[in-house]
């Protein structure tokens, strides 16, 4: 029998992972419908291309997924079963997840423009039942006929795994496919009618059940398989949008989000905190550079999710959203995926959205299914700083230059973002080879089963409260011993208006005494990256950081490459340019609008 100081040993530990509340009882899929009117609308639904948004109500959403579920039956499919799509942001997709962890079913999902080697990399490692694929999909005003890839990974992943029983093919964009080549293949139609005639119900699962398979990008090797669990997800998007961001009941919630990217899981469960969602599939800039703001005006959207990226788009092009649109419904804006310039938030407060509307920076990961830092109403907000914690993290900062467990989170010094406390939403396991190894070494190789160390560098600033993030701890710069992260650059590069995105790594080849820091710019179309460009740009950065941060030299490039998950290719440059070998990856695309 375990004593008390094994017991208390035991429950801080977070390798291996602790289970959370051993009782049955909880569906993802009855939480999001629980307690609505048949008659409201539960989603509007815009497509590029197609003018405004088809309103989905809760009882046609009940009904797709009740005759989505029937077929999942007619075709053998039961809890535990992985069920995976290659598809849009859809209200196809929606539903269909809604109907497999309306089963006790795993759901995992791609978005249409990763490759065939990105595919079959991910879900030849999850052995999924069943595959939905669109049969296209349109951006920027082209449409893309899927037909050959959906050949392609089909047939490579039937050879790898017997287990896949039907590729369904979706007719999302009309296009003829012709089935004879795809392996499994099958028509939605097809599909439908396999559907055994049973009402809607939710099989109850534990609170550790897997429901979502999410990817890693997958940019220096396999992309990692994360298991997250039914409770976990459900109690931490909740928790984060709910009590942290104050999502309200009545609320209008949109995040602009890919299938392939951990947001659009936490869009999902995020309709379960509000009133109706909207879901919006193509380019953010196409027809127009203010469609998502059209829409937000339309559907009267309450909380408006995005990236910096965007927003610095909104910037350069004088675009003032306050005074184009009626956003008198807009409560907050939430940023994610990248770090958000002071430059934005002066943009944003001063000229160009609601003084009512807030702007909440958030970090956490695909790893957590939800946030370490976050925002609130109740705190002031600065300039280039996360207000606070999320809630229920035990969020540290830990010396990055020494191998036991210090913490510095009180000195304003840059250190690692650890958690160092079991947390609910702590993936299950990694699946695929050797996923317990894999799960080990990605977050605690470093300060040990304790401790969850996430790969970020971050400083607590001692005046305000807030936290800056620096970058990740494998792209950290470090000049002459001067330890920096890219997003200091980044940050200095958005105040140049002739830029139009820049990627920062550091070069240390064996031939190198020291460490040099490399900086490649993007320039703006009819901009010339000019000897006085590149000039203003060093003096730029030598004083808003420091001479150490000056890169020793500045490259024009045609374009910066970016995962699908929306991050830069730091390492993978990095890699390039100290002359290490780098997989083509399927998982890294050039962006376009």
């Amino acid at each position: 029998m375990l004593g008390s100081d094994e017991k208390n040993a035991l429950s801080r530990q977070l390798f291996p992972p602790l289970r959370f509340f051993f009782s049955d009882g909880l569906n993802i899929a009855e939480i999001l419908f629980r307690d609505r009117l048949d008659d409201e609308v539960a989603i509007h639904f815009a497509r590029e291309g197609h003018g405004g948004a088809e309103k989905i109500n809760w009882r046609q959403l009940r009904e797709r997924t009740a005759k989505i579920r029937g077929a999942l039956i007619g075709s053998g499919v039961v809890a535990g079963d992985v069920i995976a799509a290659v598809m849009s942001n859809s209200i196809d997709t929606f539903t269909i997840a809604l109907a497999t962890l309306s089963l006790g079913a795993v759901w995992a999902s791609t978005s249409c423009d990763m490759g065939p080697e990105g595919i079959v990399d991910r879900y030849s490692q999850v052995n999924p039942k069943i595959i939905f694929a669109d049969d296209g999909y349109a951006y920027a005003g082209k449409t893309f006929n899927l037909e050959q890839r959906i050949r392609e990974w089909s047939g490579r992943l039937r050879s790898l795994s017997r287990n896949l029983s039907s590729v369904v093919v979706v007719p999302y964009c009309k296009l003829q496919t012709n089935l004879l080549h795809v392996s499994q293949g099958c028509t939605f139609n097809a599909f439908l009618d396999r559907h055994t005639g049973d009402d809607l119900s939710f099989a109850p699962v534990p609170f550790s059940h897997p429901a979502f398979i999410l990817f890693s990008s997958g940019t220096t090797g396999s992309p990692k398989c994360i298991v997250h669990s039914t409770g976990g997800v459900a109690l931490k998007v909740k928790t984060d949008m709910s009590l942290q961001h104050d999502v309200r009941r009545t609320d209008v919630v949109f995040q602009y989000t890919t299938t392939s990217w951990v947001m659009w899981v936490l869009n999902f469960i995020s309709l379960s905190c509000a009133s109706s969602m909207l879901l919006y599939d193509g380019s953010p800039f196409h027809p127009r550079p203010t469609i998502l703001l059209e829409l937000a005006q339309d559907v009267k959207i309450s909380i408006f999710g995005t990236s910096p990226r965007y927003l610095f788009e909104l910037k350069s092009l004088g675009i003032i959203p306050c005074k184009q649109f009626d956003l008198s419904a807009l409560r907050a804006v939430t940023s994610t995926g990248a770090v958000l310039s002071s430059d934005i938030y002066h943009w944003f407060y001063s000229t160009a959205f609601p003084p009512k509307a807030q702007l909440i920076s958030m970090t956490g990961g695909t790893d957590i299914a939800g946030c370490f830092l976050g925002g609130t109403p109740l705190l002031p907000v600065y300039a280039g700083e996360i207000q606070c914690k999320a809630l229920g993290m035990a969020v540290s900062i830990f010396d990055a230059g020494r191998p036991d467990s210090v913490t510095i989170e009180d000195t304003g010094a840059p250190g690692e973002l650890v958690c160092t406390q079991p947390f609910p939403s702590q993936p299950l396991a990694f699946m695929g080879s050797h996923g317990r190894e894999k799960y080990r070494a990605a977050y605690f190789d470093r300060f040990g089963p304790n401790t969850w160390c996430q790969g970020d560098l971050v400083q607590r600033l001692t005046d305000t409260g807030g936290f800056v993030m620096l970058g990740r701890s494998d792209g950290v710069l470090n000049p002459s011993g001067v330890r920096f992260g890219s997003a200091e650059i980044y940050s200095v590069m958005a105040a140049i208006p002739e830029v139009s995105d820049s990627v920062c790594v550091g070069q240390r080849r064996d031939i190198d005494i020291d460490e040099r820091v490399l900086l490649f710019v993007k320039m703006k179309p009819d901009e010339k990256f000019t000897h006085d460009v590149k000039e203003r740009i060093k003096t730029a950065i030598r004083s808003k950081c420091s001479p150490r941060h000056v890169p020793a030299f500045i490259f024009e490039v045609h374009d910066i490459p970016y995962t699908l998950n929306g991050k830069k290719c730091e390492i993978n440059i990095k890699h390039i340019v100290n002359g290490r070998k780098v997989a083509v990856s399927g998982t890294i695309a050039i962006r376009q609008h």
